[in-house]
């Protein structure tokens, strides 16, 4: 990097100016210290309370390659986002490329500490609460909506795939309600959901369309 030339506007090249421990490249990553730790996430929650959320496209902090991420909306946004806007996806969205780049770098303690997605343990259970309210606190109306509501859902247009992995979902949620929420789709395919119209999102579906 080669500095060669003063600001020449003190607001937007100096107080707009957003640097963070976090912007690291490919091949480098943090060291083990607790304070350097702390700030990886705490310089950007600093810039995003100071200047935005979207500090990141002022033109001061721009990357000056394409940047490929899921960050979406928010005040002061200037840069389109193309559906889809969340990860994992089955549409081919971005994600980290440890073929070309390796894995995140990491150390060694009493284990290895490094970045990675969370690991489910023996005690964790994403379903028991949720299966516990449709089958003891809903009753059989409530069971009927939340069935009809799911099902209406779904019958927009959504592929095969994810369809199947909204039927597996709600399943995990209670076998009787994931059976119903797929019986209803299958005897549907072909329906519009009746609240889509008023829910409908012009700009979205175009979008949704061109992506």
């Amino acid at each position: 990097m080669t500095l060669d030339r003063n600001p020449t506007d003190y607001h937007t090249e100096i107080e707009q100016a957003a640097f963070q421990p976090n912007n690291l490249v490919p091949g480098i990553g943090p060291s083990p210290d607790k304070m350097l730790l702390a700030r990886l996430f705490s310089y950007a929650d600093a810039h995003r309370a100071r200047m935005g959320v979207n500090y990141q496209q002022i033109p001061v902090n721009a990357a000056q390659s394409p940047v490929h991420s899921y960050s979406k909306d928010g005040a002061m946004r200037i840069n389109n986002v193309s559906d889809p806007v969340y990860a994992p996806n089955s549409y081919g969205g971005p994600r980290a490329d440890t073929a070309r780049y390796g894995e995140p770098a990491g150390w060694h303690a009493d284990g290895d500490i490094q970045r990675s997605a969370y690991v489910q343990h023996a005690e964790d259970d994403d379903w028991g609460q949720p299966g516990t309210m449709v089958r003891e606190v809903l009753d059989d109306a409530q069971r009927e909506r939340l069935v009809n509501n799911i099902v209406g859902h779904l019958l927009n247009g959504v592929s095969e795939l994810i369809l199947a992995r909204a039927f597996e979902y709600w399943r995990n949620v209670d076998k009787t309600l994931g059976d119903k929420v797929e019986a209803g789709v299958r005897t549907k395919a072909g329906e519009k959901d009746p609240k889509a119209t008023e829910q409908a999102n012009p700009a979205r579906e175009s979008m949704q369309a061109k992506a």
